[in-house]
C-alpha cells in the first residue's frame, strides 16, 4: 500500500469505521443515514485511492493487514475532530475507549472512576482485556490507551510505567494443611489448580520461578475468567490461584501459602502519541492512583 502524499476523504474514513464497528455495509448505512449503494462506494474509492483492500466482506466485516493500519489513523483523527468540535461549540460528548485488565479493574484501577464521574464532557468506554493482548486492540485502533505489561511502545504509542501488581499464591486453610504441609513447594504437584483462562500462565510461572516442572503436575485445573469469581472459586476450595494481593488483604477464609511465593506483574500505560486533551488528563490521573495504591513502591 503506497499512501505518500495521499490526501484522506474524512468522509470516506468515518465510513470505513461504522463498517467495521456495525459489522456490515447495510448496518453501517443506517448508522450514516445514507444508502448500502452509497457506503460501498465510499469504501470502493478508498481502497482505490490507496490501492489496496481494507475490508473483507464477511459478516461481519472484518478489516484486512492494510485496513487495520488505516483504521487506527481514522480513529485517531475522529477523535482529535470530536475533541476540536468540542472546544470550539462546547456542546456534546467527547468519547474514549480505554483497555483495561480484569484484575487492575477489581484492584487498584477503582479510585479512577472517582475521576471519571467529574468529566461531563466525556463519554469513557472501558473495555476489560488480557494486559498482555491488550496492545492488539491498541494496534487496531479500537482503543486510544491501554493497560499492559509491556514496555514497548507501539507505534504511533507512548508508553509510562505505572507500576507493578503483586500476585501472591493462596488456598483455603485445609488445602494448605493437605498438600503444602512443612511449607513443601512439591504440593503444586498434586494440588488442584486455579487459573483465570487458557491465556493465563502465571502459576506456571510461579512452579518454574521454583524450580518445578508444570508438565508433571497431576492435579485437577479448573478455569474461572472472571477476577471476583476467581477469587470466590478458591474460597470455595477448588484449588490455589495466585492472586493480587490487594484482593487478598480484603478476603477472608484464604491462606497465603508461602511470603517469598510471589510473582510482580509490571504494568504500563500506553497511549496514542496525539496532542490530544483528554488523553493527557487519563494519563495524569492513571499515573497518580497507580502511585497512591502503592503500585510504583514494586518498580
Amino acid at each position: 500500500m503506497r499512501v505518500s502524499n495521499v490526501k484522506f476523504d474524512v468522509e470516506h474514513l468515518q465510513t470505513l469505521l461504522a463498517v467495521v464497528d456495525a459489522g456490515s455495509f447495510d448496518d453501517a448505512s443506517i448508522d450514516l443515514g445514507i444508502t448500502a449503494s452509497a457506503v460501498s462506494q465510499r469504501i470502493k474509492a478508498l481502497e482505490n485511492r490507496l490501492g489496496a483492500v481494507l475490508v473483507v466482506r464477511s459478516r461481519p466485516v472484518v478489516p484486512t493487514e492494510q485496513g487495520i493500519k488505516v483504521l487506527r489513523y481514522a480513529r485517531q483523527i475522529a477523535a482529535l475532530s470530536a475533541e476540536f468540535s468540542y472546544e470550539i461549540s462546547l456542546t456534546g460528548h467527547q468519547q474514549i475507549a480505554v483497555g483495561v485488565n480484569a484484575d487492575s479493574l477489581s484492584t487498584w484501577f477503582t479510585p479512577v472512576f472517582d475521576e471519571l464521574a467529574r468529566w461531563t464532557d466525556v463519554s469513557v468506554e472501558i473495555l476489560r482485556m488480557d494486559e498482555s493482548r491488550s496492545l492488539d486492540t491498541l494496534r487496531s485502533g479500537r482503543v486510544s490507551a491501554v493497560v499492559t505489561n509491556s514496555s514497548v511502545a507501539a507505534q504511533g504509542c507512548t508508553v509510562r510505567k505505572l507500576g507493578a501488581l503483586r500476585y501472591r499464591a493462596a488456598c483455603t486453610p485445609g488445602m494448605a494443611r493437605e498438600h503444602f504441609a512443612r511449607g513443601s513447594s512439591d504440593g503444586f504437584l498434586t494440588a488442584p489448580m486455579m487459573i483465570f483462562d487458557r491465556e493465563d500462565r502465571l502459576q506456571h510461572h510461579l512452579l518454574e520461578q521454583l524450580g518445578l516442572d508444570p508438565g508433571q503436575r497431576h492435579g485437577a485445573v479448573h478455569m474461572v475468567p472472571d477476577s471476583w469469581q476467581f477469587l470466590r472459586a478458591i474460597q470455595a476450595g477448588m484449588g490455589w490461584g495466585m492472586v493480587p494481593e490487594q484482593q487478598l488483604a480484603q478476603v477472608h477464609g484464604l491462606e497465603e501459602l508461602d511470603d517469598r511465593w510471589f510473582i510482580d506483574v509490571p504494568l504500563y500505560f500506553q497511549r496514542w502519541s496525539v496532542d490530544s486533551e483528554i488523553l493527557g488528563r487519563l494519563e495524569s490521573t492513571l499515573l497518580q492512583v497507580a502511585s497512591e495504591s502503592g503500585l510504583d513502591l514494586l518498580t
